[in-house]
């Protein structure tokens, strides 16, 4: 029966005889999840800031001037009944009037104002932002004319757009970048197994010829590519730390104080700092055993 102690053994004096090649590795792989990780943490943030942007987007229908009230009510079951509709909410001509003055206070265009000329209208609030160009578009009849009462359709079409474009042109860089980085961390933990491979050919050969079990001769490989992947997480970690203790958390102190965003990264209530951390650690042994798996598979023939 042979004793975990062995395998540690044979592990670490690999690692002592190929020192450059696993602190580079070991040094890649935390520079590289170090990247991951904060790559991550400002990802969510921004996606935090968007989705919180999204779910301010309303759509404004207004209503026509003689519009009967008994054509208002219908309106108004119409967009409650759409499973798309999270909250409507009606403004009268007076209510718009009144928040008109309040948005222009001081200004000299209230004295150019006579009357009411503002339209009474429905602000509506989607459950899914992103099916708003399907909302709207049932405010207008198969001739390409607004349907009876409605006067007209606002909710900054180019501006929703773009914003949902946007959205999904940073989720995939962000996938592209951290699966690149990743890779060149997994290419470089191959090469330090590889080598201790090459380095100690002979006694593998001896191994085999004495008897030795395949795992009995895999597993010192694989802890070692192990090791170097962990012990770059918890460098990585260390480091991620550090930067969001003293720079990161200001940043979204100012986003909180500024744009009133509560779900984020550090000072969110998710614990997603925490989960990051974790993860990152996951990461790191993964990318050591699959590096080392791989070059094993390639050079150790047993």
């Amino acid at each position: 029966m042979v004793r975990p102690r062995y395998f540690f053994s044979e592990t670490f004096t690999s690692l002592k005889r190929n020192f450059f090649m696993g602190f580079t590795a070991i040094t890649t792989v935390a520079i590289t999840l170090f990247i991951v990780g904060f790559f991550a943490i400002i990802v969510y943030d921004i996606q935090g800031i968007i989705s919180s942007i999204k779910s301010d987007v309303e759509l404004a229908v207004y209503l026509e001037d003689n519009i009967s009230e008994e054509l208002k009510e219908y309106i108004e079951q119409y967009i409650i009944s759409w499973e798309e509709t999270d909250a409507v909410r009606y403004i009268s001509k007076e209510q718009a009037l009144e928040r008109f003055k309040k948005q222009n206070e001081g200004s000299d265009i209230l004295k150019e104002i006579e009357g009411n000329p503002l339209p009474a209208s429905f602000e509506i609030t989607l459950n899914n932002p992103e099916k708003i160009d399907r909302v709207a578009l049932r405010f207008y009849d198969k001739d390409g004319n607004f349907i009876e009462g409605v006067d007209e359709v606002i909710y900054g079409k180019n501006y929703v757009n773009t914003l949902f474009s946007i959205t999904a042109i940073i989720g995939t860089i962000a996938f592209l970048i951290i699966i690149a980085l990743l890779l060149a961390a997994v290419v470089l933990i191959f090469n330090t197994i590889r080598l201790s491979i090459y380095a100690r050919r002979k006694e593998i050969e001896v191994m085999k010829l004495v008897g030795a079990t395949n795992w009995f001769v895999r597993i010192p490989f694989l802890f070692e590519g192990f090791f170097e992947g962990f012990a770059g997480s918890v460098v990585s970690i260390i480091l991620l730390y550090f930067i969001n203790k003293f720079l990161w958390i200001r940043v979204e102190r100012v986003i909180v104080d500024t744009m009133r965003i509560k779900e984020l990264a550090i000072v969110g209530s998710g614990n997603v700092i925490s989960y990051t951390y974790i993860g990152v650690v996951v990461v790191g042994g993964l990318i050591g055993l699959l590096s080392s798996a791989i070059a094993l598979r390639r050079y150790v023939k047993v």
